[in-house]
């Protein structure tokens, strides 16, 4: 009886992290990453917690018996049977909610009760085996191995499950392991209860390929950072990351031919225009529209291509042909710390770092980061950077100013829901710009000339008020600022 006690500690611990971490993925393409999101997931499971283990001891003293921790498990079991089949509808339902009580709400319906009825276990196994422990041998004993489950179930599902099997398989393993306590209990008492517990199984498995992909999506995957998805829109591929709304996340254009289709991607082979690019250095490669771009009309340029996501570089390589030669070198790193580690100047450096727009690392709209592009800029050098603010000056102004701090002299280009950034190494002006623009429009691809038009159209000077605050290292609140520019749109 103790080491079963134990080893139901363990699991329950197990399945309290692995739920957690499960949490993060399925919210996020509906209500993004963001802090906002990781608080009110994370307050929400500690409040679940707390009343499991009130509820728990409170049980455990009118009568702690293996019955109860059967229910408890079975009370479990059924929620995360009903997850696995109506998680999706509740959260594509919830998104109209908002950020916050989106997700609030959306925690409550799949997380509280599991949660709540795992974390009670512990209580009662304590009061058992007090029967034939002293209280704090029998108090330390499950909190140790309840603590040893929590931390395979972080490392299991972190590196091993949602990676390679996904959330969905995620979320029946746990299902599944619940029944594993239920079937064990059963067999110290009644073995033929077993039998049910082979029905609850059997009705479990239709949720398996419940499931159906959306006739345009041509492959949906995860990895260890992203929930991937390839949308065939027409004459061109979506590379849609952490969303399931392909209007606000469009993360890159792929299509054959010229692959112009007057998008912000387009945008950027106006940087070779307006100085000669050698050395051009990409931080955000996703697809690789970008890249295929400039391979089409700088054939001569040398591009380093930055990505964090090695899936997503796999996706690259086999689905639309990115691949390595004399010319590109692929590097699989986060952006900054790449930065940080070379010592290599470029003439131009691309930066488009949306996880699934509008969410951006606040640590690549630092000051610091600005300042680390900047070092790796040569003397005629410039930057070009994709930036989502859709008619919400309470996010875009900060980001210019942060950037004006840096740069001397900085342009923008508005594109729909987007913004250009265009910042020299050295001190330009705006009619200079233009008029390199306008001089290269003859001589360009005829495919770039309307891109060429926009921008001698369409560029700005940015200018921002001094009083304008400053993102850093220790100060960004990226994700407020992009929580009251969602409150306003309609996604």
């Amino acid at each position: 009886m103790k080491k079963l006690l134990i080893f139901i500690a363990f699991i329950a611990g197990y399945l309290i992290m692995s739920l957690e971490l499960l949490g993060f993925r399925l919210l996020a393409p509906y209500f993004g990453n963001s802090i906002y999101v990781w608080g009110t997931l994370i307050g929400l499971i500690l409040a679940a917690l707390a009343g499991g283990y009130y509820l728990g001891g409170w049980l455990a003293d009118k009568k702690a018996a293996l019955s109860l921790i059967l229910k408890l498990y079975l009370a479990a079991g059924i929620f995360l049977l009903a997850d696995l089949f109506f998680y999706s509808p509740i959260l594509k339902y919830l998104t109209g909610w908002g950020v916050i009580w989106g997700s609030l709400t959306a925690t409550i319906f799949i997380f509280f009760v599991p949660m709540a009825a795992l974390a009670a276990a512990s209580p009662i196994i304590i009061k058992i085996l007090t029967t034939q422990e002293k209280t704090g041998r029998a108090a330390g004993l499950v909190y140790a191995w309840g603590t040893i489950g929590s931390l395979l179930g972080t490392f299991l599902t972190a590196f091993v499950l949602i990676p390679y099997f996904g959330s969905r398989l995620t979320l029946y393993s746990c299902f599944f392991l619940a029944l594993v306590i239920l079937a064990i209990i059963f067999l110290q008492s009644d073995w033929k209860k077993i039998s049910w517990l082979g029905l609850f199984f059997l009705i479990s498995l239709p949720s398996l390929s419940l499931e159906k992909l959306p006739s345009d999506v041509i492959l949906q995957t995860e990895s260890v950072y992203n929930q991937i998805r390839l949308v065939d829109a027409e004459k061109m591929v979506l590379v849609i990351l952490n969303s399931q709304r392909n209007k606000l996340n469009q993360s890159a254009y792929i299509k054959n031919g010229t692959l112009i289709n007057f998008s912000y991607i387009d945008l950027f082979n106006i940087g070779p225009i307006i100085t000669p690019v050698k050395n051009l250095l990409v931080l955000g490669m996703s697809g690789g529209a970008s890249v295929r771009q400039h391979q089409q009309y700088s054939p001569e340029t040398k591009i380093d291509a930055v990505e964090i996501d090695p899936k997503i570089v796999t996706i690259a390589q086999e689905r639309f042909g990115i691949r390595e030669s004399d010319n590109l070198k692929i590097f699989e790193a986060d952006a900054r710390p790449f930065l940080e580690r070379s010592e290599k100047k470029y003439d131009m450096i691309e930066i488009d770092l949306f996880q699934g727009s509008p969410y951006i690392p606040f640590y690549v709209l630092s000051r610091e980061f600005f300042q680390s592009v900047y070092s790796h800029l040569s003397s005629d050098g410039l930057l070009m950077m994709n930036i989502f603010a859709p008619g919400h000056k309470e996010i875009a102004d900060p980001i210019l100013a942060t950037i004006n701090s840096v740069f001397p002299s900085v342009y923008t280009i508005p594109i729909y829901d987007n913004f250009m950034v265009l910042a020299t190494y050295s001190t330009t002006s705006l009619e200079e710009i233009k008029n390199k623009v306008v001089r290269a429009k003859a001589q360009v691809s005829p495919d770039l000339r309307l891109v060429v038009d926009y921008t001698s159209d369409s560029i700005q000077e940015s200018q921002p008020d001094k009083k304008t605050p400053i993102f850093t290292d220790d100060w960004a609140p990226v994700e407020p600022l992009t929580y009251q520019m969602l409150k306003g749109l309609k996604l």
